[in-house]
């Protein structure tokens, strides 16, 4: 794969994701198509609770309950980068969580694709510390 088709695969995730946050019912399913069978997800929440996703069901509950953590939610890309195999998506998410409270965090999203054009392994990297509530 070359570094453009590596972008419109991140910019097609980009796309399925900014549909997760607005709700589609869909939208879970159609997002969880872009990953491998065996692919693997994590993150520093994912981490510190202890909890793996391995394997597409597993990537499919965690973007389930990414998405009925937030009242709302949606993400800014700021700059997506695209390497042989690899894109670094850079954002910034707004939202409400599910208790009411406002919050903002930013950070990186690597997604690594197989050679049939699969993410195999979605890393996300913030500091789950710098998640900022701010008042209504």
């Amino acid at each position: 794969m070359d570094q453009q088709q590596i972008k419109s695969m991140a910019d097609d995730f980009i796309h399925r994701l900014h549909r997760v946050e607005e709700g589609d019912p869909q939208a879970v399913d159609i997002l969880v198509e872009m990953f491998a069978e065996d692919a693997e997800l994590s993150n520093p929440v994912a981490e510190r609770n202890g909890r793996a996703y391995r394997g597409r069901d597993a990537v499919e509950r965690f973007w389930r309950e990414y998405r009925h953590l937030f009242r709302e939610v949606h993400s800014e890309f700021v700059d997506v980068t695209a390497g042989d195999h690899s894109a670094g998506l850079f954002w910034r998410s707004n939202g409400v969580d599910a208790s009411g409270a406002r919050l903002e965090y930013e950070g990186v999203s690597l997604l690594v694709f197989d050679d049939q054009g699969k993410i195999r392994r979605f890393r996300g990297y913030f500091d789950s510390n710098s998640l900022h509530h701010r008042p209504h």
